[in-house]
């Protein structure tokens, strides 16, 4: 499976402004038996799917304003949403996970509200399968970056 946006994520992003607005996006990690569904909403669908990781160093994470830019891919005819590398970094991440998956959101209020919505999922790329052994886990991003708004 590629790197694909939620529909719902598809329709917040066109609502949202991602480099010009200060709107929150968050981070959260999936372990290896999360199933891809375009019909998955908030995060309350993937709780529900018992399959956010969890554990020592694990919490869900804020994409800094500051790291998000936008590029134009005119022979692609898509926009890249972009987030500077080594921006997020679980610390000390519990040995033994199985992570495959990450999944951002727009972050309300409150990063841990089971209603923030969805935007996209992402199963390859660097440092993705994430096999975590208790020390520091970064996220590198695609120069192509999270998702490919088209």
């Amino acid at each position: 499976m590629a790197n694909l946006p939620f529909t719902r994520g598809k329709k917040v992003l066109a609502d949202y402004n991602w480099a010009g607005d200060a709107v929150a996006i968050g981070i959260l990690l999936v372990q290896n038996d999360y199933v891809f569904s375009r019909e998955h909403n908030t995060i309350a669908d993937v709780i529900a799917a018992g399959t956010e990781a969890s554990g020592t160093g694990y919490l869900r994470k804020s994409i800094p304003f500051s790291s998000r830019a936008t590029n134009e891919d005119d022979p692609g005819g898509a926009a890249n949403l972009r987030v500077s590398d080594g921006t997020v970094t679980w610390t000390s991440l519990s040995a033994g996970l199985d992570l495959r998956v990450v999944l951002f959101f727009i972050d309300g209020a409150d990063i841990n509200d089971p209603l923030n919505q969805l935007l996209g999922y992402i199963d390859s790329g660097t440092n993705i399968p994430i096999n975590t052994s208790g020390i520091d886990v970064g996220l590198n991003f695609s120069t192509d970056g999270l998702v490919k708004n088209v």
